[in-house]
Parts: C-alpha cells; sequence; structure tokens
C-alpha cells in the first residue's frame, strides 16, 4: 500500500434505478479503460430490483414470473460475477470503479477489502460480521446481510457491494438468494434490533473504505445529478 496517495471521488447519488447507474459505471469503467477519469466510488439506494449475474441467466426464483411482475419487481441482467441478488430502499448499494493494477492489488484482495469496509461498518454498530465459506460476501452467524459481485475488464472494477440496512426483507423470499435455496438473510436493523440511519451508514461505509484502502475520499457532485431531490 503506497499510504493516501491513492484518491476516490465519492458520488452520492441519493436514490436510482438500476439502469441509470448501470450505464454510469459502463461510461466511467471505459473512461478507466482508456487511461481517463479518476477512481470513483458511487454510493445509492435502487428502487426495486432483482439482479442476475453472467452466468447465471435464468432467474433463480422461489415463484413463479408473474408473482415477480405483480410485485413491481425488475429483473435485469448485470455483467457482474455471482447469482441472482436483490436490491431496494434500504441497502446500500457502492459501485466502485477502481484502477485495481495503479493500486498494487488483486481482484481477490479488492473483494476482501469491500467485505471488510461491511466488516468495518457493521462494528460501528455493535455488529459482528464475518467471512463464511459459504459464499462471498459478509455474514452474521449464519444469515447474509451483504453481498459482493464484480465486473472487472483490463483490471478496471465495476459493480461492487450491498449492505442491508433496513430493506423489505420480504422480497428476498421471493428468491434464493445468491443461488442459496436455504439462506437467511438479514438486515442491520434486524440485528441491533431498532431503526438505523441510511445516510449514517453510507458515511461509515465511506470512512471504511478508505481506511481498508488506505485511499482519502473526495466528496464529489455528478453534473446535472441533484441528490436533494432524489432521496427521501
Amino acid at each position: 500500500m503506497e499510504g493516501h496517495s491513492r484518491a476516490v471521488g465519492v458520488y452520492d447519488l441519493g436514490t436510482t434505478s438500476y439502469s441509470e447507474v448501470h450505464k454510469l459505471q459502463q461510461r466511467l469503467q471505459g473512461q478507466r479503460r482508456e487511461g481517463g477519469g479518476v477512481d470513483t466510488l458511487l454510493l445509492t439506494e435502487h428502487r426495486p430490483v432483482f439482479t442476475l449475474g453472467r452466468s447465471h441467466p435464468t432467474p433463480d426464483l422461489r415463484v413463479e414470473p408473474e408473482a415477480v411482475r405483480q410485485w413491481g419487481i425488475e429483473i435485469v441482467q448485470a455483467e457482474r460475477g455471482g447469482d441472482i441478488t436483490y436490491h431496494g430502499p434500504g441497502q446500500l448499494v457502492a459501485y466502485g470503479i477502481i484502477d485495481l493494477r495503479s493500486w498494487g492489488l488483486g481482484v481477490l484482495d479488492y473483494v476482501r477489502g469491500l467485505e471488510e469496509t461491511v466488516i468495518g461498518v457493521l462494528a460501528d454498530w455493535g455488529v459482528r460480521g464475518e467471512r463464511n465459506e459459504a459464499g462471498r460476501g459478509v455474514w452474521v452467524g449464519e444469515r447474509k446481510i451483504a453481498s459482493v459481485g464484480l465486473n472487472v475488464r483490463r483490471w478496471i472494477t465495476m459493480h461492487g457491494a450491498a449492505l442491508n440496512i433496513d430493506p423489505d426483507m420480504s422480497h428476498w423470499e421471493l428468491i434464493n438468494p445468491c443461488g442459496m435455496r436455504d439462506i437467511e438473510m438479514t438486515s442491520m436493523a434486524t440485528e441491533v434490533g431498532k431503526q438505523v440511519a441510511f445516510q449514517e451508514v453510507l458515511e461509515a461505509f465511506t470512512f471504511h473504505f478508505g481506511r481498508v484502502f488506505e485511499c482519502t475520499m473526495e466528496p464529489a457532485s455528478v453534473p446535472g445529478h441533484d441528490v436533494s431531490s432524489s432521496r427521501g
């Protein structure tokens, strides 16, 4: 690690649709691959969506597809690793557009760093997060609280981590999360037994990302994107 010579632009996007942030990620990743842009962390809260990993194009559902449509939840193919997962209000999603080669990191180093970031956040609320041989991400005992999935092209990352703060947990009952039939999902609110402020978790995630990866976090704004009107 090279001290704090690393700098990351941090964008709080507010509440977004999956597709708009997906396009933003692709654009930023393309810029980094061509030697432009800057290392970036996009923080957001998506409207309800199920996303599919690149190797699992068939949704692993516990219900008929029509039932998902009735819930108004979109199903979208993504290019990240892993299987089906859910994003929705009350969940912090963190997408890093990072040049791993310039940081001297391998893909697994970065994945473990994202997990360590989440573990640090949970510790701030007195929750013991840990890794589990059942799969990547962060767990509280046998319950999964955060997922990690990446796409890496020419050493530039996109996608990232999703941490359950206080989402609608019933939405996970429609799928086999991460393709696991017996998995139990949990949230910070469930584990601490009270409401948890989204913005406080977002700020804690930013802090711990900077701590784990030894980088300076620089808040920034997306031109034409008004966060104040996009998050309630």
